[in-house]
């Protein structure tokens, strides 16, 4: 057998324990580990029969098998040092001197995706790797791995919570479209993703497979650029969105791709991924793209255009006030003089989120049903939609409260009540600037903060610091920042992807009420 065939059946062998159960996986991980190191051992001790490419193709071989397992195992083997090239013959592999370093779980990113209605339609889920993880994983196998990580976090994090309130679109290789997690996940609200590779074939089996799913409420999407070949034309009957990266800008080439799909299939929904700016939103939006996604959604644009207005005024200086002890009567004098945010108070108090058996008719006894606390942190969210509506508000503030809950929930009972408070009004105005179209410091020169969460908003520093950075880390791709920040907090990174989708779901109630 050659070596290369070696450590493909050693791949496959991985593949096959590890998608059965974690514990059997464990407990027979270093059986084809063993497999592995010899033959990485067998090509370093064949240095007469065997060229360097082969060589480089074990070493890779054996980085992605263990950075792949790691998502299983915590406690990672370390690989065997290689021994030098100009070794005619290789001396036995050394055993480890030190205790196995402990990989932490890969912790899910979420990206949003808002409908024509500017407001937040679904999200995206996808895996947070390291940097030298970015590479696409070539063997197939190996793409079930990281499909099977996927949708393990994804059933841990509840996900069926969110689905018929939100879309949740998820990447996979349509190979795992028979995967036995397929057979109970929830069919409404998920869109499967289809990673369409140069190896993937279009035949009978996974068009019966796609019809099959189709007829139990599943819906699927495809990327424009994998099924412009003829022999993936039939995927588009099955497909109900059509993906299209539109960071180019290039009206001609957008609009030329849209009318080559539509030709082939007529009625399919379009999603704008990778939107950079407002204006190429603008420019989707003409093109009657259905859902669109991309940094143009919390992007600092215009930020010399302040976006302030009477409305917002008014609620700064009641910020001010609650701040810094004001009356009730003092309070509820402010609110009559704005009707229609003494209407919104009512609204929000009478809401079912705040449980209240009776109904509630005037200022001063909401206001006394919420106390300072509740109060100012409702005002923290008229911020984002109390001025002349603008665009993408509802969508900034919903990333905002996420931002702010994740913080908040992390902080758990490491800090008193009113730190946490502190920690998720960090969170919530780390966005700001971005609804009030004013720099940051400008922004907060107006409201009286304490130093904390000035501290942490601007500079980075302080207590409320690590908090912050953690739950915005949850928007990036690079996991590294996250086992580091979660260390530096005391958290178990376990835990972040619970408490990332209890945040989503919060947010997108709260958001509703506000």
């Amino acid at each position: 057998m050659s070596l290369r065939a070696v450590l493909i059946q050693a791949n496959g062998e991985a593949a096959s324990l590890l998608s059965t159960d974690i514990g059997p996986a464990k407990r027979t991980l270093q059986s084809w580990r063993v497999k592995k190191v010899r033959a990485q051992a067998s090509v370093l001790s064949a240095a007469a029969v065997s060229s360097f490419d082969v060589q480089e193709f074990v070493m890779e071989e054996c980085s992605v098998l263990n950075r792949l397992v790691g998502m299983f195992n915590k406690e990672q083997a370390p690989s065997p040092a290689p021994a030098p090239r100009a070794a005619v013959a290789a001396e036995p592999a050394a055993k480890p001197t030190s205790k196995p370093a402990e990989k932490a779980p890969s912790v899910m990113r979420r990206e949003a995706m808002l409908g024509r209605d500017q407001k937040v339609a679904g999200y995206t889920f996808m895996l947070r790797r390291t940097p030298d993880e970015q590479s696409e994983v070539a063997l197939p196998d190996m793409q079930r791995l990281y499909d099977e990580t996927l949708l393990g976090n994804l059933q841990r994090m509840d996900i069926a919570r969110m689905l018929g309130q939100r879309l949740a679109f998820v990447p996979i290789a349509p190979a795992t479209l028979n995967h036995p997690l397929i057979e109970e996940w929830p069919a409404a609200g998920t869109v499967w993703l289809l990673n369409l590779d140069a190896g993937v074939a279009v035949d009978a089996p996974l068009l019966a497979r796609l019809a099959e799913l189709k007829s139990r409420g599943f819906n699927f999407a495809v990327q424009a650029d994998a099924v412009m070949r003829p022999e993936r034309h039939a995927l588009l009957q099955h497909a109900d969105y059509v993906v299209m990266d539109v960071s180019s800008e290039d009206i001609p080439a957008i609009t030329a791709q849209m009318a080559a799909v539509s030709k082939l299939a007529a009625g399919k929904r379009f999603v704008a991924t990778d939107v950079q700016t407002l204006e190429a939103f603008h420019m989707c939006h003409k093109l009657q793209c259905a859902l669109f996604m991309g940094p143009f959604i919390t992007r600092r644009e215009n930020l010399g255009s302040p976006a302030m207005g009477p409305s917002r005024a008014k609620v700064l200086d009641l910020m001010n006030r609650v701040r810094t002890g004001a009356e009730q009567p003092e309070l509820a004098a402010q609110f009559r003089h704005d009707p229609a945010l003494s209407v919104r108070l009512l609204r929000y108090v009478n809401s079912p989120g705040m449980g209240l058996m009776n109904k509630v008719g005037g200022i001063e006894q909401a206001l006394m049903v919420m106390g300072q606390d509740k109060l100012y942190r409702w005002l923290t969210l008229i911020l984002f939609t109390g001025g002349q509506a603008q665009e993408l508000d509802q969508a900034v503030l919903e990333n905002a409260l996420v931002r702010g809950r994740v913080a908040e929930q992390l902080a758990g009972r490491a800090l008193f009540a009113k730190a946490r408070d502190e920690i998720f009004v960090a969170g919530l105005f780390s966005l700001l600037d971005v609804v009030m179209r004013m720099p940051m410091e400008q922004v907060l020169k107006q409201i009286s903060l304490p130093a904390e969460i000035t501290e942490a908003i601007v500079s980075q520093r302080g207590p409320y610091a690590p908090y912050l950075a953690l739950a915005i880390a949850c928007e990036q791709e690079d996991q590294s920042s996250i086992e580091t920040l979660a260390a530096q907090i005391g958290r178990d990174v376990a835990d972040i992807n619970g408490v990332h989708m209890d945040a989503l779901l919060w947010a997108q109630q709260l958001s509703a009420d506000v």
